[in-house]
């Protein structure tokens, strides 16, 4: 099961006999979820940059560089927290299909969060619809 170093934001993943994957290149993902309900709006935006690492290591920044900007400031810090919980719950749910998933650096590229309509479950489906785009055969190779 990975761990996470919220310190370095650092995801450690656990040696296994099972076979790990690694992604073929790297992803530029955006998702914009909005969800329409009568009279309001359900909104979540979550950009990742996804980068395959020659090691086991799986790390996460929030820190990405946008503008000349650090993205991470303090309106965006639950929406980010949400973001990396859900990485790591997705990695454990690969890992359980039996794909473990090493060698993966993940920046936040763009959280958008809306101060009434955006709830922690639009981050965490736009989040998951991000990562299965990108943790599928056609984007995943086996390593060694």
């Amino acid at each position: 099961m990975p761990r996470c170093v919220p310190y370095q934001r650092v995801i450690l993943a656990t040696t296994s006999a099972q076979p790990s994957w690694r992604l073929k290149q790297t992803l530029l993902e955006y998702e914009r979820y909005v969800r329409q309900i009568p009279n309001t709006e359900r909104f979540a935006i979550v950009g990742m940059r996804l980068i395959p690492q020659p090691n086991r290591l799986l790390s996460f920044r929030d820190l990405a560089m946008r503008d000349g900007k650090f993205l991470a400031f303090a309106e965006l810090d639950w929406a980010v927290q949400i973001i990396g919980q859900t990485l790591l719950a997705v990695l454990a749910e690969q890992q359980a299909q039996g794909r473990v998933i090493t060698g993966l650096h993940c920046d936040i590229t763009s959280c958008v969060v809306h101060p009434v309509d955006s709830a922690e479950r639009h981050f965490v489906q736009a989040t998951s619809n991000i990562l299965a785009r990108c943790f599928n055969a056609e984007q995943l190779e086996a390593c060694d």
